[in-house]
């Protein structure tokens, strides 16, 4: 009997060991293909799989599962960076294509010594809206393919936005609205390329004159460390539903936002104020005389 006892007992340590070295391996080889998961996150668009170090039926059928979704996500990131690759071309193709001859036509409507019956105003003013769209498909090209060429430096933020708006307050003007500005004395450095953020500025002050309806409201101040720049105006035709996607290319809300603009605006401001560094949210505010909406424009303080 002791020798049958000891027998088991070897046997059963035996079992015991080959279980706890299995289950470590197990355990470690785990870790490793989640390691391996999180490495193929960072970059999945190059073709690596996830393997498993230790033969197991079970796990071996799951990482292979695994690995299928990961193939799908990698095919629709390609398919998705193809297409957008493609767009951005034909955007730019077509760009360069209408820009030369619409610059003409323009310049023989205004040339154009024929009677004023209101036709060739309403042509003038299509062309112009149609270059003014040409332009802006050329700048987006350019921004989302990387070629627009940013060189950051010390920019006093504070006077770049108010002599901005000094620039630009005629369009407030022509448009019958009351538009008001608020600056501190005090200037307000940040690290950004100055012609950017002066076109950022100028895309908000733009949208701001072309949907407001009453008022607009420009106010700049330093707080928690950033240069804060808040473009605010009345937005009747504006829903909660809305804000989310006020920066897609094209987006417009409804016909009240449909006031000539090219509905690139707000996503190429929105674009170069992410690769500045920056951040340009919307908010939708209620008033006793209605609703407005409000863009702040920020950066952090250059040396804080």
């Amino acid at each position: 009997m002791t020798v049958v006892f000891i027998l088991l007992f070897a046997l059963a340590a035996t079992a015991a060991a080959f279980f706890a070295v299995r289950f470590a391996l197990l355990r470690a080889a785990i870790r490793r293909a989640d390691e391996e998961l999180r490495e193929i996150n960072t970059n999945i668009t190059e073709n690596h799989v996830l393997r498993l170090a230790v033969p197991d039926k079970r796990l071996g059928a799951f990482l292979d599962t695994v690995n299928q979704n990961l193939a799908c996500v990698r095919r629709e990131r390609n398919e998705y960076a193809a297409r957008e690759r493609s767009f951005r071309s034909q955007i730019e193709a077509v760009s360069h294509d209408l820009r030369t001859p619409l610059t003409v036509i323009i310049g023989y409507l205004k040339l154009s010594d024929g009677e004023r019956d209101g036709t060739r105003d309403v042509v003038l003013r299509r062309a112009q809206s149609m270059q003014k769209l040409i332009a802006a498909f050329y700048e987006y090209s350019r921004i989302i393919a990387g070629d627009y060429t940013l060189s950051p430096a010390a920019v006093d933020m504070c006077r770049l936005v108010r002599e901005t708006f000094a620039d630009n307050c005629v369009i407030f003007e022509e448009k019958g609205l009351a538009a008001e500005a608020h600056f501190p004395d005090a200037p307000a450095t940040v690290y950004a390329d100055g012609a950017a953020l002066e076109r950022v500025t100028v895309n908000l002050l733009q949208n701001a004159a072309r949907y407001a309806e009453n008022f607009f409201m420009l106010s700049f101040s330093v707080r928690n460390g950033r240069a804060v720049a808040v473009f605010e105006n009345d937005a009747a035709g504006l829903d909660e539903s809305d804000l989310p996607r006020l920066f897609d290319r094209f987006y417009t809300a409804d016909g009240s936002r449909n006031a000539g603009g090219t509905g690139l605006g707000l996503t190429i401001a929105r674009d170069l104020v992410r690769q500045m560094g920056g951040e340009l949210t919307a908010v939708l505010h209620g008033r006793a005389d209605g609703k407005t909406v409000a863009f702040t424009l920020s950066f952090p303080l250059y040396g804080a």
